[in-house]
């Protein structure tokens, strides 16, 4: 070892040399060990030496290699994930800079290429309060994200200069608190807390643009949602121009495509006949290929496209995205949405016939639902050819339509009648498409674009020390969250002008916000509660109760002050009937409906719509959570880490939440993770383990779908807008598939099914 010493030297921070001295590495292993029994922080620190160091290694390279050895090691006990998240966070701490306002200045003023900056506004507003924001700011609650969260947020979030990150998550944290309330320092403060604590997370738009907003000129918008504006040629490339604004990083967007007339159909303008939806579908494929970049998260790539069922083209718009498509017309970067009217799953469920028709001849029918639309399809039927292009089964589109499923997981299935009709938007006009997850859905017409902003409520944080869910916090937490919210509304309006507003169809009529959560798994797991047992669904319905009604109340405080949103007037609303009246149930007595009703019908909401259940990939990976309302999706997954090397190396990761409960029971030994590997990240076939484990950590593919129906159309009356519900199925068929789309109809739920996810071999529920 001595011999060793004489040739082994470290880079410090400050570029000087120095010779290695192994008790500073123990030292320091051990510093960042309190509190973490299961670990012997000499043997870990020998561990690094042994693997990780080398002659002329910087610290900051060291403490990245120990982080990253000690996550290798998290299959013995979660501790060392603990560790290597511990390792990770202090070495940023070393590199940047302490004071709030000083990273700041620096962001300010730094033009390096990746660098999106601050808007002049904010950074003055920083500056001036620079004293307060600096106290106010809790660097220790940076080491409440775990290893993987704190490395997405450093490589998709913090601002870097030459390479290396200068900004800390309070840093982001508060400045995106600033972005959102100015010179309102309190509220900015509040805000910064609750983002600090892990009690809520803004979608990644508003974490990546609101301190630039104004810089950069752009609406800081989560969802958008384009009507088309006109069966013409103008129109379909005003439309196609207005979508390509649209296609950013960290905003979704969705066009319903149901006005342009059918394939062969005559155009009178040039005395020929159409092209119909496919070719103009890819040709909008490309614009978004090209416009996407490398930074869009999967759960919001592409662009949802909408198309109601009657369309002559539909059958050939399904073709364009099963893998079997020549690659001339398929469509790669979009995702296809089907919007469904009762009528046509009457017909699958009676065995009958299905007419195609083109918007052009059978006018009026893309502005109607439920038994208006049903009577216009049946008057168009009866008129014959000119008006029913052609017939098929039912059962035969049907089939098509679960084909595709089964191949690709898509398209997705919307309720157009339930959607319609469950809206507070509905007296404004049909609804005519969602999201691009299923999830918002809002009113859209050729001169309005329908905009949403969502943030995500991580559940699991609202337990109380002796385990109590506290429901008052997540109410007061939603409240707060309503207020931010409408704040970047209020700041997205001044970003543009009036004309500029209304060329991008931005007319702010409705308001529109969506509050959700993340983490449903993970609190579920941390109360004991298999996730489809009783006290599960209970609390499953009570905690979106309690958002709605958080968010309602915060949204009648702001309509007192400032009025209520536009086109409240004969919203379903205006006339005493909330989300749950609609779906005729009743709420618990949990919270007192009959007072918020009353202050409703004396001031109004300012927001047309308040709840949501979004995809939060990207704010779940943030804060370590289960995505959104899905159950857990695996007990064992491959992650990657660099190991200092250019090609990343693949480890197993168990999920912690098993790994202590296995170490309580004193069940852990090492042979269990390969065991683990070997079951697809199951543990319902490892012998010797309990059977309350076993029904707590089962996966989305081993619960039972039918209950995670019900649990969707339980927490259905308290989601005003939509839920991003997607199905597991093992080897499902046809028929098992075809079911259960029955029973999400059945149920009353707006959205059928996001994505079908459908594993068929061994290899596929491998990955």
């Amino acid at each position: 070892m001595a011999e060793l010493k004489k040739h082994l030297y470290v880079q410090k921070r400050d570029g000087s040399i120095q010779s290695v001295h192994y008790d500073e590495i123990i030292a320091r292993i051990k510093q960042l060990c309190y509190g973490l029994e299961k670990i012997d922080p000499a043997a870990t620190a020998i561990h690094v030496i042994k693997k990780c160091l080398y002659t002329g290694i910087t610290t900051s390279q060291l403490d990245d290699a120990a982080a990253e050895m000690a996550i290798t090691m998290a299959t013995i006990h979660p501790d060392y994930e603990k560790l290597a998240a511990r390792i990770a966070i202090s070495n940023l701490h070393k590199q940047t800079k302490d004071k709030f306002s000083d990273v700041i200045d620096d962001i300010y003023k730094n033009n390096d290429y990746w660098n999106i900056g601050l808007s002049d506004d904010i950074y003055e507003i920083i500056m001036k309060n620079k004293d307060r924001l600096n106290e106010a700011i809790n660097y220790e609650n940076d080491y409440i994200l775990d290893y993987f969260g704190f490395k997405y947020l450093t490589q998709h979030f913090l601002v870097k200069s030459e390479n290396q990150t200068i900004e800390r998550p309070q840093h982001l944290f508060m400045k995106v608190a600033v972005g959102i309330h100015g010179d309102d320092i309190d509220s900015a403060i509040d805000t910064y807390k609750m983002l600090s604590h892990k009690l809520c997370m803004f979608s990644p738009v508003v974490m990546q643009l609101q301190p630039a907003a104004r810089k950069l000129k752009v609406s800081v918008i989560s969802h958008y949602s384009v009507s088309m504006i006109a069966d013409s040629i103008d129109g379909i490339y005003d439309t196609f121009n207005r979508l390509s604004t649209f296609i950013l990083p960290y905003s979704s967007a969705a066009v319903h495509v149901h006005k342009i007339r059918a394939a062969g159909t005559y155009i009178k303008g040039s005395n020929g006949k159409s092209s119909g939806l496919p070719l103009m579908l890819k040709q909008y494929d490309a614009m978004v290929h090209l416009a996407e970049t490398l930074e869009r998260p999967k759960s919001i790539r592409g662009l949802a496209i909408y198309c109601e069922l009657w369309h002559a083209d539909i059958m050939k718009v399904i073709d364009q995205i099963r893998k079997t498509t020549i690659a001339d017309i398929k469509l790669k970067n979009s995702q296809l949405a089907l919007w469904i009217p009762d009528e046509f799953m009457r017909r699958v469920q009676n065995d009958q016939m299905w007419s195609f028709m083109s918007p052009d001849h059978c006018p009026g029918l893309i502005e109607v639902h439920g038994e208006e639309f049903d009577r216009l399809y049946k008057e168009y039927e009866l008129k014959g050819k000119s008006f029913v292009m052609r017939q098929i089964e039912a059962k035969k589109l049907w089939s098509q339509i679960i084909q595709s499923q089964i191949e690709t997981g898509l398209p997705l299935l919307l309720f157009k009648d339930a959607c319609n009709a469950k809206s507070n938007e509905s007296h404004l006009g049909t609804i005519q498409c969602a999201g691009r997850n299923g999830d918002t859905v809002q009113f859209t017409a050729s001169d309005e674009v329908a905009t949403c902003t969502t943030a995500s409520i991580p559940v699991d944080m609202f337990l109380t020390s002796e385990n109590i869910f506290d429901f008052s916090k997540l109410k007061e937490t939603a409240k707060k969250i309503t207020y931010d919210l409408n704040k970047i509304i209020d700041n997205n309006n001044v970003i543009f002008t009036k004309e500029e507003q209304l060329q991008f169809g931005f007319k702010q009529n409705q308001l529109a916000i969506g509050i959700g959560i993340q983490g449903l798994a993970d609190l579920f797991i941390k109360m004991k509660y298999p996730f489809d047992n009783k006290e599960a669904r209970d609390l499953n319905i009570q905690i979106h109760e309690t958002i709605y009604y958080g968010a309602l109340e915060a949204s009648c405080e702001l309509a007192t002050k400032y009025g209520s949103y536009k086109t409240y007037p004969n919203s379903p609303t205006s006339k005493g009937l909330l989300q749950f009246d609609l779906w005729k149930k009743k709420p618990s007595n949990l919270w007192d409906w009959s007072s918020l009703k009353k202050k409703i019908d004396q001031h109004g909401l300012r927001n047309s719509l308040v709840t949501v259940a979004s995809n939060t990939e990207v704010e779940s990976s943030i804060f370590g959570n289960v995505n959104s309302i899905e159950p857990l999706d695996t007990n064992v997954k491959r992650r990657y880490i660099s190991m200092g090397e250019s090609k990343a190396k693949e480890i197993q990761v168990v999920n912690p939440y098993l790994l202590k409960d296995l170490h309580d029971h004193n069940l852990w030994d090492e042979k269990l993770v390969s065991q683990l590997v070997n079951n697809m990240g199951s543990i319902q076939e490892i012998k010797g383990l309990p059977e309350d484990l076993k029904q707590l950590y089962r996966t989305k593919w081993e619960i039972d779908q039918k209950s995670l129906v019900l649990m969707a159309a339980d927490r259905a009356p308290f989601i005003d807008q939509s839920q991003a519900f997607s199905l597991n199925m093992v080897k499902a068929n046809e028929e098992i598939i075809s079911e259960m789309h029955l029973s999400t109809w059945k149920m009353g739920l707006k959205t059928g099914v996001c994505q079908l996810r459908i594993k068929q071999t061994e290899e596929d529920l491998r990955d």
